[in-house]
């Protein structure tokens, strides 16, 4: 049996179906003409009921809300409105980072430079540097249980980055999907909440339900200052028009309903025993090697120190049964991982913690005999 450490989607128990199918089915039996028909257009910047239930959410106007096809379909859509006329093309990134935002700013023109990420959050003064020589289009940052890492910023960090946006002039891309899905402690403010206290300071948040509701409903949002929505939704009709009016609805009275609570408070008590087997089988098989210690979310990850290349690594892995993602693809072109180590992202959210036991021991062999 193949241990899959390759992919961060929902486990199917993790999605209320039944729940989702019930709310669907009221729905097409009461609004059918609604829900078939096209969204409104004209700057539609999505459902009026979902975006009020987001903003209820979030303690946000609702005006401050655009609705995507998901956080990708965000990503691509801010990339095109951040770096449409912008002076500078060069957007900072966490160095791991999500490679699929990297792509997209690449796809548009972005030149995605990387800045070391430490167990707190971006190394600021490293940032600082770079920002005196050149200030970029925006700072891209997955502040909460970060997509590879694990990592979560720092209050302080927070802070001092959202100070440096309003000194530098910069905008703050915030990504959120994992930020619901905390275990232990106290989540620490939102860059965008902060954001509002500091003149000057800019800071879009993107979210997503794919994490806490269903993958299934593409339901993604970019809550902005005033303007930015608006914005948006005319690079969108010129695409798509806009998310399906169907699934949008569907979301709205998962919210109302209470079901996206309700399952966020299940998702937290499926996976917190296996967050917290997966941090005991890499502490006792790998030793001293996690980046950090996550509180949540659904990576832990690790500098694995070897003496083979990653290739060499992953086709091994893979011949024991062991599927890896390459930890290189998660780091920006100027960036790496540290020499002599192999960066590995560990998924555990879907795995009990016997099997994710047995993938690191596996894992941990495979990485001596390759030295």
């Amino acid at each position: 049996m193949t241990v899959h450490f390759s992919r961060g989607i929902p486990p199917l128990e993790a999605i209320p179906s039944l729940a989702i199918a019930e709310l669907t089915g009221t729905i097409l039996s009461t609004e059918p003409d609604r829900v078939f028909q096209y969204a409104p257009i004209g700057h539609h910047t999505g459902d009026r009921e979902l975006r009020d239930q987001l903003g209820a959410f979030h303690s946000v106007d609702p005006d401050r809300i655009f609705v995507t096809n998901g956080s990708l379909q965000a990503l691509d859509l801010l990339a095109a409105h951040l770096l449409k006329d912008a002076p500078s093309h060069l957007v900072l990134a966490e160095a791991p980072t999500y490679d699929r935002a990297v792509q997209i700013f690449e796809r548009h023109g972005g030149r995605v430079s990387g800045v070391p990420l430490r167990h707190d959050g971006l190394d600021l003064d490293i940032l600082r540097e770079r920002l005196r020589t050149e200030v970029p289009a925006f700072v891209y940052v997955i502040p909460d249980f970060q997509n590879p890492s694990g990592v979560t910023t720092s209050e302080e960090k927070r802070r001092e980055l959202v100070r440096l946006s309003a000194e530098f002039g910069f905008t703050i891309l915030e990504d959120i999907p994992y930020r619901e899905l905390r275990f232990d402690g106290t989540a620490p403010t939102l860059l965008g909440e902060l954001a509002d206290g500091v003149d000057g300071a800019r800071v879009l948040t993107m979210g997503s339900l794919s994490k806490i509701l269903s993958p299934g409903l593409r339901v993604g949002y970019v809550i902005a200052p005033p303007g930015v929505p608006r914005a948006l939704a005319a690079l969108a009709e010129s695409t798509y028009l806009s998310p399906a009016p169907l699934l949008q609805t569907v979301a709205a009275r998962a919210f109302e309903s209470g079901l996206v609570r309700q399952n966020i408070e299940a998702v937290r008590k499926l996976l917190r025993p296996r967050h917290d087997a997966a941090v005991e089988a890499v502490r006792k098989v790998l030793g001293d090697v996690a980046l950090c210690v996550p509180e949540g979310g659904y990576y832990i990850s690790v500098h694995l120190p070897v003496r083979t290349t990653e290739e060499e690594l992953l086709a091994a892995a893979s011949a024991e049964s062991i599927a890896l993602t390459r930890g290189s693809a998660f780091y920006p072109a100027d960036s790496a991982p540290p020499a002599g180590t192999v960066f590995l992202r560990l998924p555990f959210q879907s795995l009990g913690g016997e099997e994710f036991t047995a993938g690191v021991t596996g894992l941990a062999a495979v990485a001596r005999q390759a030295g």
